[in-house]
């Protein structure tokens, strides 16, 4: 198994090396930046990837680095940690397809976890399957939020009611056990590039109504 680890802090990369070089059927290298990472990804060819992307939630502002970093999930798995306390699970949430996202403290359980797979020998399946943990109306919803458009402007626009924005803000969040929009924002500024139309490969999204009218017209 190849492993490759997105550290900025020294310490930290020493800790997480000294638990996967322990097995022989690990190949780790570790870097500090994300700019490093997309030049050993490239000779590595890695089956894991393990970044700290705290420091890349802080901005609003969209990076080809990230945007190219997150590119490599069509033939690597990549967990992302935050040092942050949410998402609030015990468990890696999958945001899209080989993605996944995680609080900083669950690392060492993932370590392990990783060590037990590699000492398998088991081949790791990468997912192929397009993936999104949002459905189309929360995607519209989400990315309007993020831009503070009012409720009932959303409302408007997605022919819906201002409660229905409501509830799909709640089920935003929910879906990756953050509290409220602040902790949502800081997590948003990462999970963007994957949705239209940060990322102009991804499909755009369609609202219910938008689907319904296209139905109507196919029956």
């Amino acid at each position: 198994m190849k492993i490759l680890i997105v550290e900025p802090c020294g310490y930290m990369r020493l800790g997480m090396l000294s638990v996967l070089t322990k097995n022989r059927q690990i190949e780790v290298v570790d870097v500090d930046s994300l700019e490093k990472a997309l030049v050993e990804a490239t000779n590595l060819k890695p089956d894991i990837i393990l970044a700290n992307m705290t420091s890349h939630c802080h901005s609003t502002q969209t990076s080809c680095n990230i945007n190219n970093f997150l590119k490599l999930r069509t033939t690597s798995r990549i967990y992302c940690y935050l040092d942050a306390n949410y998402p609030e699970s015990d468990e890696p949430i999958t945001i899209a397809e080989n993605f996944l996202i995680l609080k900083k403290q669950m690392v060492n359980s993932i370590l392990h976890r990783l060590n037990d797979l590699a000492s398998t020998r088991a081949p790791l399946k990468i997912c192929t399957q397009p993936y999104s943990i949002y459905s189309d109306q929360e995607i519209l919803v989400m990315n309007d939020w993020m831009a503070e458009v009012p409720n009932y402007r959303i409302a408007k626009k997605l022919n819906i009611s201002d409660r229905t924005v409501y509830v799909h803000k709640r089920h935003i969040t929910q879906k990756i056990k953050v509290r409220n929009r602040l902790e949502f924002c800081f997590i948003y500024n990462l999970i963007k590039y994957f949705y239209w139309p940060i990322n102009p490969l991804a499909q755009k999204p369609m609202s219910r109504q938008t689907k319904a009218d296209i139905f109507s017209l196919t029956r």
